[in-house]
C-alpha cells in the first residue's frame, strides 16, 4: 500500500496549522494534544461525534484536544508514524500497520457494547434481491471493500474469499468504497453486486441514522470474531500523561460514568466513540491483536505489512 496523497497533505495541512512547533516537537509535550480516527463512515462530521470523549480527555488531562479530520486508514497511520498525532483510534488491522510501519504507540484500550464481548465481526452481504446465497457466489462480481487497510473491510474478507477458492484481487472486480457506509450503500442501491463491512454498520448503525431499512441487504457470510477497535497513544508522551490517558479510558470512559462526570446529559444522549452502541472500553495489550496477525499470515497479504 503505498504512501497516498491524502495522507501526505494531511501531515503538511497540519504542520501548516501550526500543529507542531518549529523545533519539530510534538504536541503531546506542550497543551495541545491531536486526537485522530480511523474513518469508518464518510457522510458524517467526526468531530460532532467525538465531542463527548474529547471534552472527558480534556477534563482528565488539562489538554487542549484538537480532533484530527483524516480522510483514509492510512492517514492515520502516516499521522502516528510521523508523530503528528499523539492519540488515535485505530481499526484493529490499522493499528497492526501502523505498528509495523514504525509507529512506537501502545495500545490502551478497545470499544465493548454493554454486556458484550470485545470482539466484532464482519459482514459478506449483498443486495436483498440477490440470487447470491454466499461468498462463493461473489466470484466475478463487482464487490465493495472498504479500504485496504480495513479489518473487516477487507483483510477478514480476503481470507474469506481465498477459503471459497477467489483471489480477492483477480477473482472479483473490487471497488474500495472508502467507508463502512459507503460499502453497505452501494450495495443496498445495487452498485456494487456484493460487500463487504463491518457488523455494526449493517445491524444497526446506519438503520438508526435512517439511511438503510432492515432487509435492504442480506447477510450471507460471517467471518471468525475480531479484536475490537482499539485506541492507542504515542509512547513519547510524558509519562503523566500517558497514565491519565490510561485512566480516561480504562475507569471513565463509560457511559454511565460519563453521566456521573457531568461530561453527558444522559446515558442515552451520552457517546464514547463514533459508534453509539459502544459502552465503554477495556484494556488491551498488543498481543490482543495477534488474531489479526495470525490472519495477515495465513492470506499472505502484502497489506499487513506496507502502508
Amino acid at each position: 500500500m503505498k504512501r497516498t496523497l491524502t495522507a501526505l497533505a494531511m501531515i503538511g495541512a497540519l504542520a501548516a496549522a501550526g500543529c507542531s512547533s518549529a523545533s519539530g516537537s510534538s504536541a503531546g509535550d506542550g497543551d495541545v494534544l491531536r486526537f485522530a480516527a480511523v474513518p469508518t463512515e464518510q457522510n458524517i462530521d467526526p468531530t460532532a461525534e467525538y465531542k463527548d470523549i474529547i471534552a472527558l480527555i480534556e477534563k482528565n488531562t488539562g489538554r487542549k484536544v484538537e480532533f484530527v479530520r483524516s480522510t483514509d486508514y492510512n492517514a492515520v497511520i502516516e499521522g502516528m508514524v510521523s508523530g503528528k498525532i499523539d492519540l488515535a483510534e485505530f481499526g484493529p488491522l490499522s493499528y497492526v500497520l501502523a505498528r509495523s510501519n514504525g509507529a512506537k504507540i501502545t495500545p490502551i484500550a478497545s470499544m465493548v457494547e454493554k454486556g458484550g464481548k470485545p470482539t466484532y465481526q464482519s459482514y459478506g452481504i449483498v443486495p436483498a434481491g440477490s440470487t447470491i446465497t454466499g461468498i462463493d457466489g461473489f466470484k466475478g462480481a463487482k464487490v465493495c471493500f472498504v479500504d485496504p487497510g480495513s479489518t473487516s473491510g477487507y483483510l477478514f474478507p480476503s481470507q474469506g474469499l481465498l477459503s471459497a477458492g477467489i483471489d480477492p484481487r483477480t477473482g472479483v472486480r473490487p471497488v474500495m468504497a472508502g467507508g463502512h457506509d459507503n460499502s453497505v450503500l452501494s450495495v443496498a442501491s445495487g452498485k456494487c453486486e456484493a460487500g463487504f463491512s463491518e457488523s455494526g454498520m449493517v445491524d444497526h448503525i446506519l438503520i438508526g441514522k435512517g439511511k438503510l431499512k432492515a432487509g435492504d441487504v442480506k447477510i450471507v457470510w460471517r467471518s471468525e470474531p475480531i479484536p475490537m477497535s482499539p485506541v492507542a497513544m504515542r509512547d513519547d508522551l510524558p509519562a503523566d500523561l500517558k497514565t491519565k490517558l490510561q485512566q480516561t479510558y480504562t475507569e471513565d470512559a463509560s457511559k454511565d460514568r460519563m453521566v456521573q462526570l457531568g461530561i453527558c446529559a444522559s446515558v442515552d444522549a451520552c457517546a464514547v466513540t463514533n459508534d453509539n452502541s459502544i459502552w465503554s472500553w477495556q484494556a488491551v495489550t498488543d498481543a490482543t491483536f495477534d488474531p489479526v496477525r495470525e490472519v495477515c499470515a495465513a492470506t499472505k497479504n502484502e497489506k499487513c505489512s506496507k502502508a
